[in-house]
């Protein structure tokens, strides 16, 4: 459930040609928008879904957060939401009837919308989408399954998503046979001239093995990347209201992101 404005920060419903939107400002100013994808799966979710969270991202680092209620599968299997997700980018690079600056924008994402945002951060670097300066991915999902991977054999059981689960929610996104290149942002032959790049991963989360190696992989292409690992929390940590855990991690990627916004 949305929740109610306060002293901190407002929010605003949009519309980007049939897209809804909605744009959280911090009351205190603000430099910078990043355009927000919401988790569950591709086929959960809407602009209520991650409400706390990007308030809580919008307060740490000084940004504004635009959200995007883009369509879910399997009705709109790959790659519509993420068509969405750059209607969206370049309705804040048209500045947005006045609310953004289309000189400072960036990407977010939380799980499956960290998938989404990785894969439009690409299609920007090849200039097929508007330029960005800084992408920020909230435990997301950046290959297809593999459950040969530690994390995926680790965690199969019992968690708000296994190993099993991530096998599902990807059947129902990419109906082909193959992994579409721009739905596994990990599997991008070359990640030079990324933009700099926070990613956060959950230790209890079969993601966490890949959000890694991203993160290792964009370092040696000489991408600035602060990588935050939390030790001892589930997949959906960040999504818990004001907790110790989600608020020490946005505050810990709070710098890089006001840094690609200087």
């Amino acid at each position: 459930m949305r929740l109610p404005d306060d002293e901190t920060l407002e929010s605003i419903d949009l519309d980007a040609d049939g897209v809804a939107l909605r744009l959280y400002r911090p009351r205190a100013g603000h430099r910078g928008t990043l355009v927000f994808a919401h988790g569950g799966g591709w086929v959960a979710g809407d602009l209520d879904n991650n409400d706390a969270l990007c308030r809580a991202l919008a307060v740490a680092t000084g940004t504004q957060v635009l959200s995007v209620d883009y369509r879910l599968a399997p009705e709109h299997p790959f790659p519509a939401g993420l068509d969405d997700l750059e209607r969206a980018l370049r309705f804040a690079a048209s500045g947005a009837g006045g609310w953004v600056d289309p000189a400072l924008l960036g990407v977010a994402g939380h799980s499956a919308g960290g998938n989404l945002a990785a894969a439009l951060a690409l299609r920007a670097r090849e200039g097929r989408a508007p330029g960005i300066r800084v992408k920020v991915l909230l435990c997301p999902v950046l290959d297809a399954p593999d459950p040969e991977r530690p994390s995926y054999r680790a965690h199969t059981e019992n968690l708000p998503l296994t190993a099993k689960g991530m096998q599902w929610y990807w059947g129902l996104y990419v109906r082909d046979a193959g992994v579409p290149a721009e739905a596994a942002p990990l599997r991008a032959p070359d990640l030079t001239g990324s933009a700099p790049t926070a990613i956060v991963a959950a230790s209890v989360d079969p993601l966490s093995d890949e959000a890694e190696e991203y993160a290792g992989r964009l370092a040696a292409s000489g991408v600035p990347v602060e990588f935050v690992r939390r030790e001892g929390v589930p997949h959906l940590f960040l999504v818990f209201p004001s907790t110790p855990a989600r608020d020490e991690v946005l505050a810990q990627i709070a710098p890089a992101v006001r840094a690609a916004f200087a």
